[in-house]
């Protein structure tokens, strides 16, 4: 059995490895075929993916337009300079070895600034009569600057910007600046001065303007909106009475006020014991109408107000003698 094996492993070896003129022996030649299947030859007749995803550039839109193309079509808004649709020889940029300015296709210097493409006179004659049915003719009462700060108190300032860059929005235009004169609003004494408290440095006492700044929101209209909704919270909290308020006393205070103040008792008992030495009739009225009594009112809440100054005391003593009628000694 051994013998048997082995006799064939030698046969085998012998047909494969066995040399004839220094090529290898088959026991049946090995030529090579062709394949003509039909699966293979569809197959190397497909597409690679990489071929399919590969298109043909489409041509500039500059060469489809036609003559009596509608700009305003192309260029409705403010936008970024386009080298496929402008269909103009734009050069821009600094030229290279003293050769021509480069083209505007991929030129960033063209894209950088801003341009005015859509504003041509087409356009701008197009918006001015989409608009012209909004308008309405100007009010004969409003004739000057005062009349129409009074009927219309409430200003609004926004601010549009134009800046160098491949976008024409700027984050800073969102911002709204209101401004109002507080006498233009209808508030009380007390109103007015919880409305002062309420506001605190954005109110000018020297101009009596109150400025309110919005830039919360990343709309205009919705800081505008907001701006309007501040102001009328302000305006109707300021009309509130709180418990607490009705507990002050003339200490607590934060400016003095002369009427029904002790002071404006003191100088009335004064003046009505004088009158009443002298025999002449008198009335609170008149006595609080009288020009002395109005100079010894404003001297006294000078001093209480803004401090005893030596403007401030001179005055009060005038007053004080005027008051009294005492004579100034030669």
């Amino acid at each position: 059995m051994a013998v048997k094996c082995g006799l064939r492993s030698f046969v085998v070896r012998s047909r494969v490895n066995g040399r004839l003129g220094g090529s290898a022996f088959y026991s049946s030649q090995l030529l090579p075929t062709p394949t003509t299947s039909p699966e293979a030859v569809t197959r190397s007749k497909r597409a690679s993916p990489k071929e399919k995803q590969r298109r043909e550039p489409v041509p500039p839109r500059t060469e489809k337009m036609e003559v009596d193309q509608n700009w305003c079509n192309v260029y409705p808004t403010a936008a970024a300079f386009k080298p496929s649709v402008v269909p103009l020889p734009i050069r821009m940029g600094y030229p290279v070895k003293r050769g021509v300015p480069p083209a505007k296709i991929g030129n960033l210097e063209l894209i950088k600034i801003p341009n005015f493409l859509h504003l041509t006179p087409p356009a701008i004659k197009q918006h001015c009569t989409a608009l012209k049915e909004f308008c309405t003719e100007w009010p004969a009462m409003l004739v000057s600057d005062e009349k129409c700060k009074h009927h219309f108190p409430i200003e609004i300032k926004t601010t549009d910007y134009v800046a160098a860059g491949p976008s024409v929005r700027n984050s800073n235009a969102r911002v709204v600046t209101m401004t109002v004169r507080l006498s233009s609003l209808n508030l009380d004494d007390h109103a007015k001065k919880k409305f002062i408290k309420l506001v605190g440095n954005r109110y000018n006492k020297d101009t009596d303007i109150l400025t309110i700044t919005t830039d919360r929101c990343p709309l205009r209209r919705q800081n505008y909106d907001y701006a309007m909704y501040l102001l009328t919270v302000l305006y109707h909290e300021s009309w509130k009475t709180e418990a607490w308020e009705l507990d002050k006393t003339e200490a607590d205070m934060d400016e003095y006020i002369w009427e029904n103040s002790q002071s404006e008792k003191n100088a009335l008992d004064t003046i009505f014991r004088m009158k009443k030495a002298e025999k002449l009739p008198a009335s609170k009225e008149d006595i609080i109408s009288s020009p002395e009594v109005h100079n010894y009112k404003l001297s006294v809440e000078n001093i209480k107000n803004e401090g005893e100054t030596e403007n401030n005391i001179l005055q009060y003593k005038e007053s004080v003698k005027k008051l009294l009628k005492l004579q100034i000694a030669a």
